[in-house]
């Protein structure tokens, strides 16, 4: 055993107490000395030394008492403090996670923004400014517009969308600049521009269409009763298709499908907004059938590439062309 070892032994092991029997063992042996000599002062020393020996041996008791003491003590306060520490990592727990909801809520907000633009339709002088969103939206367009057309049935059967605004055929227009412009570009294209419109029609016309149907639909005017504004659109984007013949730089891909209930325009433009039409009802008493008008537009930023918002409309239109009839010609 080294010094070190021994000293932290001796301060471990060895107390007062014991250094103090010690001493009284001595002074015991050395009175049992005396009595062969003076016998008075041996029976003096013997009794001091019984005396002091059960004052050491009290001392002793004492000293074992404080230390079950101190340990339960010592016990007591740890499972305190275990019991504290629990309690605050709860508490910590508990706020982390109340951050971290926020912060996603936060980041939500950041990844995406919504907006909403109303449109002055439903008044008497409906200029259909809600358009004006849609055209910003097409003019900046890189590689896609994807639509879901406005449901305009035949008069008399259902909300008719009567007379539409001139901010409509604007924003139509819009988009078969946005195809001739690209169309008409030199050199090689970096990337395709696609437009892909789901035009909804009623059921009734719908089955009718895809019963004469066998090899794509060839639209007539007749077809599209209710929307010939759209119908001209459609005219003049399918000549446009035919003038691109194989060229690369355009994608057009017009197609009917089944009138879906609660189902708003939509819009759909590169990775980057996604617009919804609000629709409203304009007719007035005494109307012979109600009129469909444009209550405002919301638009919804995804500021994430696409992953917040556009990814799932973008599968949202690939659900929906399976389902559709391709239009290969317009009979204007």
């Amino acid at each position: 055993m080294s010094e070190s070892d021994f000293r932290r032994f001796l301060r471990r092991h060895f107390t007062a107490v014991d250094l103090l029997k010690i001493i009284l063992s001595l002074a015991s042996g050395y009175g049992v000395a005396l009595l062969v000599e003076d016998t008075r002062v041996a029976v003096g020393v013997l009794a001091l030394s019984l005396l002091a020996a059960s004052g050491a041996f009290a001392l002793d008791r004492l000293r074992v008492a404080t230390e079950d003491e101190i340990t339960s003590a010592l016990r007591a306060t740890k499972e305190q403090v275990h019991a504290d520490l629990n309690a605050i990592n709860d508490q910590v727990s508990g706020h982390l996670g109340r951050m971290r909801r926020q912060l996603d809520r936060h980041v939500d907000l950041v990844h995406a923004g919504v907006r909403f633009v109303p449109d002055s339709q439903g008044e008497e002088e409906g200029d259909g400014t809600g358009y004006n969103v849609a055209t910003e939206a097409v003019r900046k367009a890189k590689h896609r517009i994807y639509v879901v057309g406005d449901y305009s049935p035949p008069e008399g059967e259902g909300a008719t969308l009567l007379d539409p605004p001139d901010n409509r055929s604007e924003y139509l227009d819009a988009i078969e600049e946005c195809l001739i412009s690209r169309l008409s570009q030199n050199g090689w294209a970096r990337t395709t521009l696609s437009y892909h419109r789901l035009i909804q029609r009623p059921p009734e016309i719908y089955a009718e269409i895809a019963q004469r149907s066998v090899n794509g639909v060839e639209l007539s005017r007749e077809d599209m009763d209710g929307d010939l504004q759209a119908f001209g659109h459609l005219d003049r984007v399918m000549e446009i298709a035919g003038r691109a013949g194989a060229n690369h730089r355009i994608d057009i891909q017009m197609r009917l499908i089944p009138f879906l209930p609660n189902c708003p325009s939509i819009l759909l433009v590169d990775d980057e907004e996604l617009q919804f039409t609000i629709p409203t009802r304009i007719d007035q008493p005494g109307d012979r059938f109600a009129l469909l008008g444009l209550h405002g537009v919301m638009v919804m930023e995804d500021r994430a590439s696409g992953s917040q918002l556009c990814d799932h409309f973008d599968s949202l239109f690939s659900r929906l062309k399976t389902k559709s009839l391709p239009i290969v010609k317009v009979l204007s």
